[in-house]
């Protein structure tokens, strides 16, 4: 399989999840701290506001340091896909990273094909809420997609390259090359 298909099994699908939150981050990071960007003074106002009012107070102690929680949870996922192709990754038990990796894909693209169709049906108004502007889907959204289809590939490599199977096969080439 491998040599059919090196792209199935490339550490490129973990690398590239790892990176795809990253614009997310840094953009509630930003807003966290009262940057204005793709949003309007107002909205980040209004962030603020809402964080201090109906936030819980872990998150509202972290919001007041500058430190969005869904930024550190994107930071999180980051490190999630970068162990699925990292050698420290190999230190905890493989289900420990297939299973929140699956599950965690699978929903990030539910959300982001969703979000998707709703823009594509007309569903989604900006006019509601002008405090934001439209691109900032891309960050967003966008990076969920994206994190869910890589991490999920990243997954499933990691759990191919994992299997007891690559682990015997690993074993005899050892052993071969031990003859030799």
């Amino acid at each position: 399989m491998n040599r059919r298909r090196p792209w199935l099994l490339s550490k490129k699908w973990g690398n590239t999840a790892a990176a795809a939150l990253v614009p997310y981050a840094i953009l509630k990071t930003l807003w966290a701290n009262g940057v204005v960007l793709l949003a309007s003074g107002k909205g980040i106002a209004e962030l603020h506001a809402s964080m201090n009012a109906e936030a819980d107070p872990v998150s509202k102690f972290l919001y007041a340091c500058g430190i969005d929680i869904t930024a550190l949870l994107a930071l999180i996922a980051s490190l999630l896909a970068l162990a699925l192709v990292r050698d420290w990754g190999r230190k905890v038990s493989r289900w420990l990273l297939l299973i929140p990796s699956c599950l965690g894909g699978l929903f990030f693209i539910g959300i982001g094909l969703v979000t998707f169709y709703w823009l594509i049906v007309g569903a989604v108004d900006f006019s509601d809420n002008p405090e934001f502007s439209p691109w900032v889907l891309l960050p967003v959204y966008g990076g969920f997609l994206t994190w869910g289809v890589t991490i999920s590939m990243a997954a499933l490599s990691y759990g191919i390259r994992t299997s007891r199977s690559a682990r015997i096969a690993a074993s005899k080439a050892n052993n071969l090359k031990e003859v030799d």
